[in-house]
């Protein structure tokens, strides 16, 4: 038997996106954060965080295998409104191939101001994030978030999920860029169980 079957063997019900993501995670962990794609249970619990109603682009940082994606465009989500920023080859390429109709990027999260800017992106309204904010470098992630939050202004949510107990961004990096975050979700039939956590600018005292 070769190693993808087997593998698939061992992996039972998951597709093939998912065992690419499997083998890439075993090759890069760090990087991807999860041996797993996001369920769909967790990616619907992402989505249902977005006024489909308010005007603006979602931008999806670290799309993977495009669970989320899919779960953005079903919640009402404009394929026009969506962009996906994937930097990692594999997954990009699976992404492009699953929906042709979007504004698929092959980029660095920390290159987001410059991202879209050249994609003439004015106006965002969310950011859905699959990044692994918690082993990401201090200065790094407070870069990401910090072109995110310049980029949707003060009535803009990002939000991130995350398999740990506590805040994905934590109160270190909250503090410096204005932010206030609240856990919003608890998807216990995610595997491994997760949560969505939404992130906003702090309101000014009057």
């Amino acid at each position: 038997m070769r190693i993808a079957e087997r593998a698939d063997a061992a992996l039972g019900r998951l597709d093939r996106s998912a065992l690419k993501f499997f083998l890439l995670w075993l090759r890069k962990p760090v990087g991807l954060g999860a041996a797993l794609p996001s369920g769909g249970p967790l990616a619907r619990a992402m989505a249902r965080e977005i006024d489909t109603a308010t005007p603006g682009a979602v931008v999806e940082l670290g799309g993977g295998t495009g669970v989320i994606t899919q779960a953005l465009l079903d919640a009402g989500i404009a394929p026009e409104d969506l962009i996906v920023i994937e930097r990692e080859p594999e997954l990009f390429t699976i992404l492009r191939k699953r929906f042709p109709q979007l504004a698929v990027i092959k980029a660095d999260a920390r290159d987001l101001a410059g991202v879209l800017r050249a994609h003439g992106i004015t106006r965002v309204k969310a950011v859905a994030s699959g990044l692994p904010l918690l082993n990401i470098p201090d200065p790094i992630c407070q870069q990401i978030v910090a072109q995110a939050f310049a980029a949707m202004g003060s009535d803009g949510i990002y939000l991130q999920y995350t398999y740990g107990p506590t805040s994905p961004l934590p109160l270190r990096l909250q503090k410096p860029l204005g932010l206030e975050g609240k856990r919003v979700s608890w998807v216990p039939m995610n595997l491994p169980p997760a949560s969505v956590w939404r992130y906003r600018k702090r309101a000014l005292d009057t």
